[in-house]
C-alpha cells in the first residue's frame, strides 16, 4: 500500500495535479451551464457540445463562443463571468502556490527554471502570492467597472448600464474577450474613453503579476533609493509590450489605410485597439472579415507571441521573443552569449525560448491540419473550399487564448469543436505542462557524448 502510494505521488507532479483540476473545473462548468433558466425564453437551451465548448472557452479566457451571449439571462451570463474569473485568476494563483511549494524542494537548477518563468516566487510565501493576486486583481477589476459604468449606463440604463461595466471590466482583466452584446464593442468604436479603459485593462492582465508586484515595489524603493532598479524580467516585458504594441500600431494604420472597403481605414483608434486586443484579449471594435489579408497575418503573428508569463494571456510570451531576438543578434554580433538590456542570458534560457516557440509552431501546424480535415476533409483543394487563412487564424487564436475570430467559430461542425477545445486547452496550459516537465523525476546524465558538428546553412 506505501508503495503504491509512492508510485502515485510520483506520477501526479504539481504540474499534472493542476492540469487535472483544469480539465475537472472544465466539466464542472459545463455542467453548470447545462442547468435550466441559462437561456432567455425562445432559445434553445444549451446542448452538451454547447456547454462544453463555452465553459473551455471561458475557463481558459479565449472568448470563443458557439452561443451568443445575448441570448443567456443574466443568470447564465453570471456562470459564465464566475468561469471567467476562475479560469483568469484562480487557476493562476493555484498554479503559482503549488509551485511554490515545490520549488523548494527542487535542485538547484530547477529553481532557477520555476523562478524564469513564474517570478521569483521562493522569496514570498503563499499568503502573499494569494492576497496580492486577489487584492490587485479585485482592484483592477472594480476600478475598470467604475470607470466604464458612465458611458454604458448612458446607453444601457442603469442596471444594465452597471451589469455591462462589472462584466467587460473582469472579461478585459482577465483578457477573456467574452462581451455580453452580439456586435462585441463595435458600437464603442470611436469612444475614447470606453477604448482608453478596456486597454488598460487588457494590458495590466497580460502584463503578468510578477511584473506589476516589481514595478510597485520598485516604486516604494525609489523614495529611499533612487538609483533603485527594475529586475530584467521586468523591463523585459515592459519594453517588448511596448514595442508590440507599436508596432501592431502602426502596421494597421498603414495596411489598412491602403484598404479602401475597411472601416479603420486610418483611423488611429481602432488600429490601437487592434493591436492591444490581438496578443490577448479578444475583444474588436471592427468586424475582422473587414480587415485586408496582411492585418490578418500581423494579428496571427501578434496572437502567437501573447502576454507575458504569470499573466492571463497566452502565446509564447514576450519574453521568449525578446530571448530569441537576443540570441539572433548576438550570432549576427559574433558575440559568445546573447545580451539583453545589459545583461547576458544563458543559453539555457534561450534553449527553453526556443522549445516554447518550436511548440506553438508545432500545435497551430496540427492544429490547423487537423481543423481543416474536419471542416472540409481531404479533397482535392481546387475542389474544396478550404480556407486555410481563417482556419489557421481561428486555431492560433484559440492557442494564444485570444479569441478573435473571422467567423468560422459559429461554422465548427462536432470534430472541428473538438479541434479547437484542444488548443484552448493546450494554449491555456502552456505554463502548467511547463511545470510539468521541471517538477517531474529526472535524472541529470553522468556521461558526455562525443561531439560532432553539422553544417548549418
Amino acid at each position: 500500500m506505501l508503495r503504491a502510494m509512492r508510485v502515485v505521488r510520483a506520477l501526479l507532479t504539481p504540474g499534472r495535479m493542476l492540469s487535472l483540476v483544469f480539465a475537472a473545473a472544465i466539466l464542472a462548468g459545463a455542467g453548470l451551464l447545462l442547468l435550466p433558466g441559462v437561456m432567455r425564453d425562445g432559445h434553445a437551451r444549451l446542448s452538451p457540445s454547447d456547454a462544453l465548448f463555452m465553459a473551455t472557452s471561458a475557463i481558459c479566457v479565449t472568448g470563443l463562443t458557439v452561443r451568443d451571449l445575448a441570448h443567456f439571462t443574466g443568470f447564465g451570463q453570471a456562470l459564465v463571468l464566475l468561469l471567467i474569473q476562475v479560469g483568469g485568476i484562480g487557476i493562476i494563483t493555484l498554479s503559482k502556490l503549488t509551485l511554490l511549494r515545490a520549488s523548494r524542494q527542487l535542485r538547484l537548477g530547477d529553481r532557477d527554471l520555476v523562478d524564469l518563468s513564474f517570478g521569483h516566487l521562493r522569496r514570498v510565501g503563499p499568503r502573499e502570492v494569494l492576497a496580492s493576486t486577489v487584492a490587485f486583481t479585485i482592484a483592477c477589476e472594480v476600478a475598470g467597472a467604475v470607470l466604464l459604468a458612465p458611458a454604458f449606463i448612458l446607453d444601457h440604463g442603469f442596471v444594465d448600464g452597471v451589469w455591462a461595466a462589472a462584466f467587460h471590466s473582469i472579461s478585459a482583466f482577465c483578457n477573456a474577450g467574452f462581451s455580453l452584446w452580439s456586435e462585441g464593442l463595435t458600437g464603442y468604436r470611436g469612444h475614447w474613453w470606453v477604448n482608453a479603459v478596456v486597454m488598460a485593462l487588457i494590458v495590466s492582465g497580460g502584463l503578468g503579476f510578477v511584473v506589476i508586484g516589481d514595478v510597485i515595489a520598485w516604486l516604494r524603493r525609489r523614495r529611499t533609493a533612487p538609483n533603485a532598479r527594475l529586475s530584467l524580467h521586468s523591463r523585459t516585458v515592459l519594453l517588448t509590450s511596448g514595442l508590440l504594441i507599436v508596432g501592431g500600431w502602426i502596421l494597421f494604420l498603414v495596411l489598412e489605410s491602403l484598404n479602401p472597403l475597411g472601416p479603420v481605414h486610418g483611423d488611429p483608434l481602432p488600429s490601437l485597439f487592434l493591436s492591444v486586443s490581438a496578443r490577448t484579449a479578444g475583444f474588436s471594435t471592427v468586424p475582422l472579415d473587414t480587415l485586408c489579408a496582411p492585418s490578418l497575418l500581423v494579428m496571427i503573428l501578434l496572437m502567437a507571441i501573447g502576454g507575458s508569463p504569470g499573466s492571463t494571456a497566452g502565446g509564447i510570451k514576450t519574453t521568449a521573443l525578446a530571448a530569441l531576438f537576443a540570441a539572433v543578434r548576438a550570432r549576427a554580433l559574433g558575440r559568445p552569449e546573447a545580451e539583453l538590456l545589459g545583461r547576458s542570458i544563458g543559453a539555457g534560457v534561450v534553449g527553453r525560448a526556443l522549445g516554447a516557440a518550436a511548440m506553438m509552431l508545432a500545435v497551430i501546424m496540427i492544429g490547423t491540419g487537423a481543423l481543416i480535415i474536419a471542416q472540409t476533409g481531404l479533397g482535392p483543394h481546387a475542389a474544396n473550399d478550404t480556407r486555410l487563412l481563417d482556419h489557421l487564424f481561428e486555431v492560433v487564436s484559440a492557442v494564444g487564448t485570444v479569441g478573435l475570430t473571422t467567423g468560422v467559430t459559429a461554422t465548427l461542425n462536432e470534430p472541428g469543436r473538438l479541434v479547437i477545445e484542444a488548443c484552448m486547452f493546450i494554449g491555456r496550459l502552456g505554463p502548467l505542462l511547463l511545470a510539468t516537465t521541471l517538477l517531474s523525476s529526472t535524472r541529470a546524465a553522468n556521461y558526455r557524448l562525443p561531439r560532432e558538428d553539422l553544417i548549418i546553412g
